[in-house]
């Protein structure tokens, strides 16, 4: 029995020549589970956002690491769900390759956001299979799907509406006056949190050259070669002290409820990592970037890493999301680029 896929082309998932050839070969592999609903493209954007390069829409397979990869997506009759060991009601599912990597059992009575520890009570994966599970559980979580785990038990079907966060990438820089003005129109509690020490200058011990003695001991400087190399910092100290002030990183936040109930919106603002997957193939990828950071502090913050929170917890995120999503928009207004969830995926500025 050959397993139908919903695209021509077959997908490899141990080696660029494998294929799965029956449904019983996927009770063995992790898959992601998405709605029938989810078009192929959309499941290959929510893979290149993360592993740039990735051509799983149109290959059929995805290398996610030196030993895993993704294939699919297949689409499978009643009878093969059944042999697939997949629950209904899913019927179109991705397939994991990856090997088997497990490290100690969780704590007795552990929980966790993505349901780890419920899953896995024998061991919990780690290293490759451990960071494609995570990968095939934010995409689940992203496209209202769930993970059908093997080792372990059964199910993760993690809470779609658990990424409150959001994240814009941008070649501009806002002063920080000029983004808190614009933050404010849709928070208005929000101010700068900046801070910063005085600095008094070098320590005695830097002057007396006690400060460096010790990597020195084999050829100590004179008095004279200490003076001259002061002299120098001196200069380039003052130099330093004459030009404008620098500032590379800074926060803006905002209370949310009364008396801060709901916690705070924070905006943290710095310059964007290297080699960041969500930028990829943009023209000002290769040139330092801005990443601006809207996340929500919440007064619980213990209950956002359960995998079942409170009802007083689901209750303040549903009051937060939109806040956080209204000073997502605003940035993105002021500044454009690219923008994504807390998980990495694109999310079209259009829809905040």
């Amino acid at each position: 029995m050959v397993l139908r896929a919903r695209r021509q082309a077959r997908t490899a998932v141990r080696g660029p020549s494998a294929e799965i050839g029956a449904a019983v070969e996927l009770s063995a592999m992790h898959l992601l589970l998405v709605p029938s609903t989810m078009h192929p493209e959309d499941v290959g954007d929510l893979v290149r956002a993360r592993v740039p390069g990735s051509e799983l829409a149109r290959t059929g397979c995805a290398t996610l690491g030196r030993y895993s990869r993704l294939s699919g997506p297949y689409e499978l009759s009643m009878e093969e769900a059944v042999d697939a060991d997949v629950p209904m009601p899913w019927t179109v599912v991705y397939a994991l390759g990856a090997p088997i990597e497990r490290e100690d059992p969780p704590l007795p009575g552990l929980d966790d956001r993505d349901g780890f520890a419920q899953a896995f009570p024998q061991g919990l994966p780690w290293r490759e299979e451990g960071r494609a599970l995570q990968l095939l559980v934010s995409m689940a979580r992203r496209v209202r799907g769930a993970v059908r785990v093997v080792g372990g038990s059964g199910l993760i079907q993690p809470d779609p509406d658990r990424a409150v966060d959001v994240i814009v990438h941008s070649p501009y820089w806002l002063d920080p006056d000029v983004l808190l003005g614009v933050v404010q129109r849709a928070l208005p509690s929000a101010r700068l949190d900046i801070e910063g020490t005085d600095w008094t200058g070098p320590s005695d011990a830097a002057y007396s050259g006690a400060a460096v003695a010790g990597h020195l001991a084999g050829h100590p400087l004179s008095a004279q070669e200490l003076a001259d190399l002061h002299h120098l910092a001196d200069r380039r100290d003052l130099q330093s002290l004459a030009g404008e002030d620098v500032i590379d990183g800074f926060a803006i936040a905002g209370e949310l409820g009364r008396g801060g109930e709901d916690g705070a919106v924070e905006v943290l603002v710095h310059v964007g990592r290297e080699r960041e997957p969500a930028v990829i193939g943009q023209a000002w990828a290769d040139s330092p970037f801005v990443t601006y950071e809207i996340r929500w502090a919440s007064t619980a913050w213990e209950e956002r890493e359960r995998r079942q929170p409170a009802a007083g917890y689901l209750a303040s995120r549903d009051r937060v999301q939109p806040v956080v999503r209204a000073v997502a928009r605003v940035i993105v207004e002021a500044t454009g680029g690219v923008v994504t969830d807390e998980d990495g995926f694109w999310v079209d500025r259009y829809l905040l």
